[in-house]
């Protein structure tokens, strides 16, 4: 009758010794996925963003004459 207890207890840490292992599995890959994703947006964010040119200033910015009196300009980005 207690060979019957000690096989569940072993199947018990079998399952939990399986349930560990796909845990630490799962949390490895999260981690090497996090930190690739991470490592290459830190990368781009040195690639410089290029200047606003002025001669496509109707992309950039809505320029609009109030009353005769002055220009508004709004920038659009």
């Amino acid at each position: 009758m207690y060979i019957y207890y000690v096989g569940n207890l072993f199947r018990m840490y079998l399952v939990i010794r399986q349930a560990h292992g796909v845990y630490v599995s799962f949390m490895f890959v999260k981690w090497a996925g996090e930190t690739g994703y991470y490592g290459l947006k830190w990368v781009a964010s040195f690639i410089p963003v290029p200047y606003k040119e002025l001669g496509n200033k109707e992309m950039y910015y809505e320029i609009e004459t109030l009353d005769n009196d002055f220009i508004l300009i709004k920038n659009i980005s």
